[in-house]
């Protein structure tokens, strides 16, 4: 049903719709986790002096808080990459 509505109505209707839209679409903040550089070497299954030579070389990201060294976790996930091997068949 439309009714008989002027302009400026009718904008003031389409800018209360779309604040409102917008509202709901909002970006998700999510908490990044930090680990310390034991859960890094616990977790990559490495030695703390390979983690400090990974760290250098820049392989590996770290992010000193005081006097503290910690990791993010989706940064570490994203450093292994996955090696894919070539299998060769002899005469298959």
């Amino acid at each position: 049903m439309i009714r008989n509505i002027t302009a400026e109505e009718l904008k003031e209707v389409i800018r209360s719709v779309i604040k409102e839209e917008l509202q709901v679409l909002q970006p998700i903040k999510y908490e990044t986790r930090y680990l310390t550089r034991k859960e890094v070497v616990d977790l990559l299954k490495i030695s703390l002096p390979t983690l400090h030579d990974y760290t250098k070389r820049g392989i590996v990201k770290g992010y000193r808080i005081g006097s503290r060294v910690l990791f993010k976790l989706d940064e570490i996930e994203e450093s292994v990459k996955t090696i894919e091997t070539i299998r060769y068949h002899r005469g298959y």
